[in-house]
């Protein structure tokens, strides 16, 4: 199914209620903005709020990531919840206006992102991938106790030890060091 697309006059006073599958190629993520391993899910709430929409939902799915340490490719379930507002793009914001980069999760209680709406369908995939965006980890890691690779051979220490003698020049911080215990003796 096609991430939905819904006609303003398709939303009742009471709200809408979706639930559906959505392809990837459907939120034009980027190269480096995620890679997601199969559909992903998307459950959404729209309410009218005024001349605006209220729109809150959660989407799920899993992402293909490389860990930096050892360089593996691993799968990282994901869920988004998000909670966001939808106003014509001539209405000024009410209160404090939140850029579409903060994380809805973030936000104090009361206060929603704000993303214009122009024309008679809510478009949803271009808040759905900034939230794939926010919440794609700068540093990804396959595990916090990740060993990563051996910096003389290159073998990943998750699967087995090299043997490699240390990395076979100092650390630019033993000087520090050397001066940090001659002051502790002194």
């Amino acid at each position: 199914m096609a991430l939905p697309r819904p006609h303003l006059t398709e939303i009742p006073d009471s709200g809408l209620s979706l639930a559906c599958g959505v392809q990837p190629d459907e939120l034009e993520l980027g190269p480096d903005d995620g890679r997601s391993h199969g559909e992903l899910s998307l459950s959404v709430e729209i309410a009218k709020a005024g001349t605006g929409l209220s729109v809150t939902g959660v989407l799920t799915g899993t992402f293909l990531r490389q860990c930096v340490r050892c360089l593996t490719e691993y799968e990282d379930a994901v869920s988004l919840p998000f909670a966001v507002e939808y106003r014509p793009e001539d209405v000024p914001p009410r209160g404090r206006h939140k850029s579409p980069g903060a994380e809805a999760r973030d936000l104090p209680e009361g206060e929603e992102e704000v993303y214009p709406f122009d024309g008679d369908r809510l478009e949803l995939a271009g808040m759905l991938r900034e939230q794939v965006i926010l919440a794609t980890p700068m540093q990804p890691l396959c595990d916090e106790d990740c060993l990563g690779l051996c910096p003389v051979c290159g073998e990943n220490l998750n699967e087995r030890q090299c043997g490699c003698p240390g990395e076979g020049r100092e650390s630019p911080f033993v000087v520090l060091k050397a001066k940090a215990g001659r002051q502790r003796k002194g």
